[in-house]
């Protein structure tokens, strides 16, 4: 009598018995295997979505660059937009959303001795403001004093920097 064993369902099948426990070890392994072949399934597409959706995202933040040429540098009156200056980035509602200084351009600080530059060099500056918050309408650029004006641009044409120029 085969009561309380367990069945193997492929002999039980050669040798033509109908058990009623068989059947069961059949329907339990299925069912089993069902599980098992969806939990694959499912961990496989989580990863998949996790894995594309976490890659595309467009960063948080960027780094706002740009030159600065004062035409007249080396007279007065534009002391505040030289090296040293704060350069303020706004958003449209007038929020600053990060703040750096104008710097020495490439071609005077690697200058060499003794080499002499043109003017159009001397008075070019370079600035950048890291940590720009992305995904703002537009954004806004103010160096120097308060009677200097803001020059705006949105996102994908801040993305690609600033240049500016005063003076003739």
């Amino acid at each position: 009598m085969l009561t309380g064993a367990l069945i193997d369902a492929s002999y039980v099948r050669h040798i033509g018995i109908a058990h009623p426990e068989a059947e069961m070890v059949v329907t339990r392994r299925t069912a089993l295997l069902v599980l098992v072949f969806l939990f694959v399934v499912a961990a496989a597409t989580v990863t998949i979505v996790l894995t594309t959706t976490s890659g595309s995202k467009e960063p948080t933040t960027f780094t706002l660059k740009g030159t600065i040429y004062v035409a007249k540098c080396t007279s007065s009156g534009y002391g505040d937009l030289l090296p040293g200056a704060q350069v303020e980035v706004k958003d449209q509602s007038g929020e600053v959303l990060g703040v750096g200084t104008v710097e020495l351009s490439d071609a005077v600080a690697n200058r060499k001795s003794g080499e002499t530059l043109d003017l159009r060099a001397i008075c070019t500056s370079k600035f950048s403001v890291a940590d720009v918050p992305a995904g703002r309408k537009m954004y806004g650029v103010h160096i120097g004093n308060n009677n200097r004006g803001v020059i705006w641009k949105a996102e994908s044409e801040a993305k690609q920097g600033f240049e500016l120029s005063i003076g003739s």
